[in-house]
């Protein structure tokens, strides 16, 4: 175990000094290639490797498809029909804040992308209705963590790429967690609702409701053909991540035609910036695990783990405080990819089911993703109006993180939640 030592050491001490998460997993990577005398060529044949991958490749189509649906003022869409059906209730908005959220996570698969996209359009009219600020903050981080859950998921992705799993029964496992919480949310927007001096909002019209909804089905046909195809086995994820895109840039381009040919170079910008980033990540995280897995380092904390005899239950919920560390510190890609290597042969050792564990991991990512210091949804939030403070989006978001952990905890008590719908696909 001291080679497990002087490897955390070593990367905690390069990641503290400032330096990016996938060159500090690069950079400790050839450290201990120098120290421990591994042969050199691992690093070039891992870094090709590392992304010649079929799978790999749906990352950047679902960056891309996300990035047209941002610009392309999709979510503006969908909280308008959401809107139309359901704000004459007790906290309408509120409500339509985050089927929106839910509706725009099954075509995005990003967080940041939900909490901004939505947040635009759902702020200033929460705000116009007298709801409270903190209380919008904190519906809208948490909200747009919907879309690392429902799928299409960036971070399911990438779990399976590390695990060998199947990416299309992890996005259908992802689905009733993914109801669960949106449901869950939409409770407590109703419960703070009432408490608050909002003003209520005259119901829409059955026609002005239809209206709405055939206006805009073309946005909201896009999650059934995405879940849809990948469900009947009719096409991969992968194949789910191409048709997206090419929905998306049909819909956006000529029938709603909210974005233009000369916007494309620019979305195309954006969303190259955010591939490789991640494929930085992806590179530098599989270099980091074919070392460990050299230094035999995964057999090491597998022999431990039984020696101890924790159950899986305690294992799970072990890891779970460290992700909760680790959430504070990385972001959610970064903690799948450096786990994940060291994790994978612990739970194969202990039986623990890989598409429980995926979604129990993807929920505590949500954690991760509105916690301070790192929490990329607060970041978000903070860039849409110019009246938002950090402190009120913190302070917001506290009831929010409670919700959370006790979803958390749910889907650690009933991992039937998160099997029973792969459990009935068919491949």
């Amino acid at each position: 175990m001291i080679s497990f030592i002087l490897v955390t050491l070593l990367l905690l001490f390069i990641l503290f000094a400032g330096l990016p998460v996938a060159f500090s997993l690069g950079t400790t990577s050839v450290v201990l290639i120098f120290l421990f005398d591994l042969p050199m060529k691992i690093v070039a044949t891992t870094v090709f490797g590392s992304l010649d991958s079929f799978i790999i490749l749906s990352v950047p189509l679902f960056v891309l498809m996300s990035q047209v649906l941002l610009d392309g003022r999709i979510g503006d869409d969908l909280f308008e029909v959401m809107n139309a059906w359901v704000r004459h209730l007790p906290g309408g908005l509120a409500i339509a804040t985050i089927l929106a959220c839910a509706f725009f996570a099954a075509i995005s698969g990003s967080s940041a992308a939900t909490a901004a996209t939505i947040g635009i359009v759902a702020y200033p009219a929460m705000i116009e209705r007298g709801y409270d600020k903190k209380f919008i903050l904190g519906l809208l981080a948490c909200g747009g963590t919907l879309g690392i859950l429902i799928p299409p998921s960036i971070p399911l992705i990438i779990y399976g790429s590390v695990t060998e799993e199947s990416v299309g029964k992890l996005f259908i496992a992802g689905v009733i967690p993914g109801l669960v919480l949106t449901a869950t949310l939409i409770i407590y927007a109703v419960y703070r609702s009432k408490k608050g001096s909002f003003s209520p909002i005259s119901p829409a019209s059955w026609q002005e409701r239809f209206r709405v909804t055939v206006k805009n089905i073309w946005g909201i046909l896009l999650p059934f053909l995405i879940l849809g195809g990948i469900y009947t086995g009719a096409f991969t994820p992968t194949e789910a991540a191409a048709v997206g895109l090419l929905y998306s840039l049909i819909i956006t381009l000529v029938i709603y035609r909210t974005l233009k040919l000369r916007d494309i170079p620019g979305i195309c910008l954006k969303a190259v910036g955010t591939s490789c980033m991640i494929a930085m990540i992806i590179t530098g995280a599989l270099l980091f695990g074919r070392v460990m897995t050299m230094l035999e380092i995964p057999q090491k904390l597998t022999e431990l783990i039984i020696e101890w005899q924790l159950t899986p239950f305690m294992f799970v919920v072990a890891m779970n405080i460290l992700m909760l560390l680790l959430g504070c510190i990385l972001e959610t890609v970064s903690i799948i990819m450096l786990t994940m290597p060291l994790v994978a042969p612990i739970m194969a050792a202990l039986s623990i089911d890989p598409i429980w564990y995926a979604i129990v991991l993807t929920v505590n990512l949500e954690l991760a993703l509105v916690t301070p210091p790192v929490g990329m949804n607060l970041y978000v939030l903070k860039g849409i109006q110019p009246d938002i403070t950090m402190s009120d989006i913190l302070k917001g978001v506290v009831p929010f993180l409670i919700l959370l952990a006790a979803f958390l905890i749910l889907t650690m008590l009933f991992p039937s939640m998160s099997t029973w719908l792969p459990s009935m696909m068919k491949w």
